[in-house]
């Protein structure tokens, strides 16, 4: 009884965790012949296509949607589709893998016929690959399809990036962390030192919103209020990269913990973070954002002792 109870439990975990398991979008690129298969590549793509779509745990994007929404020529013609080119797809589609291959003829009737499977948001690829006869092209590609299945499904957590922690998560987080109960007026000097130098607003904004999410009063230069507590710093963007219509940016921040009153110095402390956005100036702010939330994870604790 308590085998099949137990049975029973683990079968009702499997399908619920089943259930709410989000289907992948797919889309299916171009098979492209060499010059002795050339005939057979559209009839690779559609066969494959028309294969997955009987998979429920795949979406497919329509090859009309995909001609309509990309030039073609803009990517590879071999049936290797680089991670760039990848990454553009998905990000114009919404694909998060993509499936594109390449025909190979030796002999008078035998074919190879290899699948690429890329992660347009890790740029991870793998490969699956079937041969036969010419005259046997159904049966090859049904079982190169159950071969793309099973390699997305076994390698999900590689081809596609797991879900981010939300902004507010991550704040909730390091508040509920935070065992001391110290809550001392807090004050934030965060200057850009590359160049003229600046205030960054950014920066000082999300000390400001974290320090009072954790229930620290945080006063500035025109308060009447003086803090017992300064947290002054640098910061500079140390490295910018576009890559598949996707920007990257780095940004490293030092910062000096002091008591006011004492001197007496808390801590020094460097992060670097890197985010990465559609846009170049969106990428920087979610850069700030990240290093001072991977400060405050460290900082905020010293501060409620």
């Amino acid at each position: 009884m308590k085998i099949k109870t137990l049975f029973n439990l683990s079968l009702i975990l499997l399908v619920g965790s089943m259930a709410h398991a989000e289907p992948l979008t797919v889309a299916v690129y171009d098979f492209k012949g060499d010059a002795e298969a050339a005939s057979y590549g559209n009839n690779v793509t559609t066969l494959v296509t028309a294969n997955l779509t009987t998979e429920t745990n795949l979406i497919m994007l329509e090859r009309a949607e995909l001609t309509k929404a990309l030039s073609e020529q803009a990517f590879g013609v071999s049936g290797m589709v680089s991670s760039d080119a990848a990454a553009r797809i998905g990000q114009i589609t919404g694909a998060k893998v993509l499936v594109a291959g390449q025909v190979i003829k030796t002999g008078k009737d035998h074919l190879i016929i290899v699948a690429n499977i890329i992660g347009t948001e890790t740029g991870r690829l793998f490969a699956d690959k079937v041969e036969g006869a010419t005259d046997n092209l159904s049966d090859l590609t049904t079982d190169l399809s159950r071969k793309i299945a099973q390699t997305i499904t076994d390698q999900t957590t590689n081809l596609v990036m797991a879900a981010a922690e939300s902004h507010a998560d991550r704040l909730a987080r390091i508040v509920k962390s935070i065992t001391g109960t110290n809550r001392p007026t807090v004050s934030v000097s965060i200057i850009h030192y590359n160049g003229k130098p600046w205030h960054e607003p950014v920066v000082e904004g999300e000390f400001g919103v974290v320090l009072l999410k954790a229930g620290f009063t945080v006063v500035d230069d025109n308060s009447d209020r003086k803090p017992d507590v300064e947290i002054v710093g640098g910061g500079n963007v140390t490295a910018q990269t576009h890559r598949g219509g996707l920007y990257s940016s780095s940004y490293t921040l030092d910062v000096k913990i002091q008591e006011r009153r004492s001197g007496t110095i808390i801590a020094f402390d460097r992060q670097n973070s890197t985010a990465t956005e559609a846009g170049q100036n969106a990428a920087m702010a979610a850069a700030q954002v990240k290093v001072v939330d991977d400060l405050a994870e460290r900082i905020l604790p010293l501060l409620a002792k």
